[in-house]
């Protein structure tokens, strides 16, 4: 059985796959619907690099959403 990927490993690959499929449909002289493509896939792949781009970052654990005791007293 195949070892299970870190969520890291798995939106790197997510991402490269997107990547690809956007210049699959590009080289398969599909440009008239790249808008398409790219309006849909684009933003998958943005949204998956920004989740990997969290994963990877030492930023802060609370990242401002988590309240202490005294905030959520009010």
């Amino acid at each position: 059985m195949a070892k299970k990927l870190s969520i890291a490993e798995t939106l790197r690959r997510t991402s490269d796959q997107l990547k690809r499929i956007r210049k699959h449909v590009a080289n398969g002289g599909h440009v008239d619907q790249m808008q398409e493509v790219d309006a849909l896939v684009g933003l998958a792949k943005e949204v998956a690099d920004r989740q990997l781009a969290g994963v990877e970052s030492p930023a802060d654990e609370n990242d401002g959403f988590v309240q202490d005791d005294e905030d959520a007293k009010d």
